[in-house]
């Protein structure tokens, strides 16, 4: 636990120093539901107009390179 209080009080920069991966994927770089519907013309679609579009993005790929606070997994490939 004292290693995770540490970890809490760095800045970001430094606590990207400690990862063990240096080619990590931000949040920024992920667009959103609404960012997303945007680019698909002609599509109209429920996520854009909800006011979690803003704050939810969807991830196909290696989860562990995330620098994210949460991960919501889909439990069928169906749902996806």
């Amino acid at each position: 636990k004292p290693k995770i209080k540490r970890l809490l009080r760095l800045n970001v920069d430094d606590r990207r120093k400690e990862y063990r991966r240096q080619d990590f994927i931000s949040l920024d770089k992920i667009p959103t539901w609404r960012e997303e519907n945007r680019c698909k013309r002609g599509r109209q679609n429920i996520q854009a107009i909800s006011r979690l579009s803003d704050k939810v993005s969807l991830y196909k790929g290696d989860i562990t390179v995330l620098e994210v606070d949460a991960i919501v997994n889909a439990g069928r490939h169906s749902v996806l």
